[in-house]
């Protein structure tokens, strides 16, 4: 007996070191009567949470952030296109034989010709067809005498950059035109592109 009465103590002991923090009061103006804890002022405020650098709020147990519903983010995204450093390139087209088939492709009634190709390579988000147009260009252009081919013309919009040769051919060259030179200009290349058909 004295040992059954030395363990109650015992826990009892135990409990009121533990939990030295709460309050129990009995709330009698319900039926079955229920314990309301609250945390003592007199514990520790180093675990303490400060409201506005003054009120001190304890908190029982660890809050923690808990899903309890996913809502869908959309993004309206525009179409996108770009040419990698395309401020750094530059296309020099020089004198060719007329008649060479792979290059300028005209007779030899045809002459002066001149040949030249740029590799550039473009990004997009949607499958695009790619151009190009001599802009700007001086009286060493004879009108019209000039083509522009790109190889591939179409790009698929993956996002993923791809590699495209973009050549100028010009025939009937009016070369009297402009002094001589190694780097003359006589026009802009624009590179353009519109969404695939």
């Amino acid at each position: 007996m004295i040992k059954r009465t030395l363990i109650v103590i015992a826990v009892i002991a135990f409990l009121a070191s533990v939990v030295p923090s709460f309050a129990t009061t009995i709330d009698s103006t319900t039926y079955p009567p229920f314990a309301v804890y609250s945390f003592s002022p007199h514990q520790s405020d180093d675990l303490a949470i400060k409201v506005d650098g003054k009120q001190t709020v304890r908190w029982p147990f660890e809050y923690k952030y808990l899903t309890i519903c996913k809502i869908p983010v959309y993004m309206k995204i525009g179409m996108y296109i770009r040419v990698k450093d395309c401020n750094d390139k530059k296309i020099i087209i020089v004198q060719k034989d007329c008649e060479d088939a792979e290059t300028v492709g005209k007779g030899a009634d045809q002459w002066p010709c001149y040949y030249g190709c740029v590799n550039i390579e473009i990004l997009s988000n949607f499958n695009a067809e790619i151009r190009g147009d001599l802009q700007d260009r001086t009286a060493v252009i004879n009108g019209d005498k000039w083509s522009v081919s790109v190889t591939p013309p179409t790009i698929a919009g993956d996002g993923n950059y791809h590699a495209v040769d973009v050549c100028v051919k010009t025939w009937l060259a009016k070369i009297e035109k402009a002094a001589a030179g190694d780097e003359v200009k006589v026009g802009n290349l624009a590179i353009q592109a519109r969404p695939q058909v």
